[in-house]
């Protein structure tokens, strides 16, 4: 099985447009079969305004395929605190989450492959 019952995961929702900003949902897996999570977890989205991420105070229930082509998931490190995962920006462009630990995660969705720094 791919995913089991109790794993962490990141799901990135796929911009579609250039415009549009990235969401992300991070939570723990209910249920895996065919295909399809069932997800409990919070959804982070970019402020437009200040451009920082901010946690939708919400848990939600997600069911979401992995096979849609419309999100990307990573899975998690058993070791890695939901609660305290915080995304930051650098000003050039790059995205991190972390949760304060060992977990770091750069999200960066543009590089320059002759500097290798963000767009």
């Amino acid at each position: 099985m791919i995913l089991e019952k109790g794993s962490k995961v990141l799901a990135v929702h796929r911009r579609l447009f250039e415009t549009d900003h990235s969401r992300f949902f991070i939570g723990v897996v209910d249920g895996y079969e065919d295909g399809l999570a069932r997800i409990t977890g919070t959804t982070w989205l970019r402020d437009q305004v200040s451009g920082s991420y901010r946690v939708k105070k919400d848990e939600r229930t997600k069911i979401l395929s992995l096979t849609s082509g419309t999100c990307i998931f990573y899975e998690l490190p058993m070791t890695t605190d939901l609660s305290a995962i915080t995304f930051s920006t650098d000003g050039h462009g790059g995205v991190f989450m972390t949760d304060g630990g060992a977990l770091r995660m750069d999200l960066t969705e543009r590089m320059d492959l002759a500097t290798n720094s963000p767009l």
